[in-house]
């Protein structure tokens, strides 16, 4: 926790669970990159409340992709709701 950081959730008024590193995505298209960040979470409603420059990383990341510079390819996604015939 930082100085700055409040001391209970803004969103429901319950405990925060200080400087967890969380998995976020950022989808740009039909690409998808997980993101490591810091955050406050809530331990009641789970709200995520980003430490700075983590929102900088997230918008890093989609233009990263947007760019075609995401070069970390780590597996495939397969989009099963189609159904053919």
């Amino acid at each position: 926790m930082t100085e700055h950081s409040p001391s209970m959730c803004p969103r429901c008024g319950g405990v925060l669970d200080y400087d967890r590193d969380v998995e976020r995505s950022v989808r740009e298209g039909n690409d998808v990159a997980l993101v490591k960040v810091t955050a406050d979470v809530c331990t009641r409603c789970g709200e995520l409340l980003l430490h700075p420059g983590m929102a900088d990383r997230l918008v890093l990341a989609a233009r990263q992709m947007r760019e075609g510079k995401a070069d970390h390819v780590v597996g495939k996604v397969f989009d099963l709701r189609v159904q053919t015939a």
